[in-house]
């Protein structure tokens, strides 16, 4: 399991407690938090869990979880944002969903974590509900959009494909996952349940943030710009 973090303190210990608390054996959970060189105490508490916690110089999400990766032992690969919590048996379900070796990537069904009030949990509901409708229809048609809030590989296939984009701020987590859809089964995993914080919706705003995002999903996917951190000044602000 790779976490990448970057001033996590008051979200990580509540994701990594989450796994701990798996009704999976723990000896055979590898974690491995990677940290952005938070200047908080996210490494501090990240220790508290696993001795895997690896101090990045560099920013780039894509380029922590790529680093995770080098440095695991495990034949599969979760990647989980720090401000995701699982559901009890999320692992047990991913387990069963790799037994069929034709899978080579899986991503999990994600909730929001927080209440709104009414219209936002609405929206919240809506949005995620959409999210996880669009990963299992692209994962059926062959090329999966995943997010990688809660997404599990083969390390094997994720070697095999060049891991993630380092050079992307956002939607390298969607690349990667097209990526995983041309060699091998990608799918959805409705049982396995991870509850992500809905922070960004609530700091940015729902339109702006739907316009940040999907304005610059269509620089990257239909323009070929190469979106970066001063694209996104939020990425360092949350």
């Amino acid at each position: 399991m790779i976490v990448p973090t970057y001033c996590e303190e008051k979200t990580i210990e509540g994701c990594l407690e989450s796994v701990k608390n798996q009704d999976f054996e723990e000896n055979k959970i590898e974690i491995i938090v990677v940290d952005s060189n938070s200047p908080d105490k996210t490494r501090a508490i990240a220790k508290k869990y696993t001795e895997k916690v690896l101090d990045l110089k560099d920013r780039g999400v894509g380029k922590a979880r790529n680093a995770g990766a080098k440095m695991a032992e495990s034949q599969t690969l979760l990647f989980l944002d720090a401000d995701t919590i699982l559901e009890y048996n999320f692992l047990t379900e991913m387990f069963h969903t790799f037994a069929d070796p034709r899978v080579v990537c899986a991503s999990g069904t994600v909730v929001g974590l927080e209440r709104l009030g009414v219209m936002g949990n609405l929206f919240v509901f809506l949005h995620y509900g959409f999210m996880n409708k669009v990963a299992a229809i692209t994962a059926r048609f062959g090329f999966p959009l995943f997010p990688a809030v809660c997404c599990a590989c083969r390390k094997s296939v994720f070697d095999e494909v060049g891991g993630f984009a380092e050079d992307l701020a956002v939607a390298e987590d969607l690349a990667f996952s097209r990526k995983m859809g041309r060699v091998g089964k990608c799918v959805v995993d409705k049982e396995a349940r991870a509850y992500t914080s809905v922070r960004r919706i609530k700091k940015c705003g729902l339109a702006r943030m739907y316009f940040m995002y999907f304005g610059n999903y269509f620089k990257i996917f239909v323009l070929n710009h190469r979106a970066w951190i001063q694209d996104f000044p939020h990425v360092r602000e949350i």
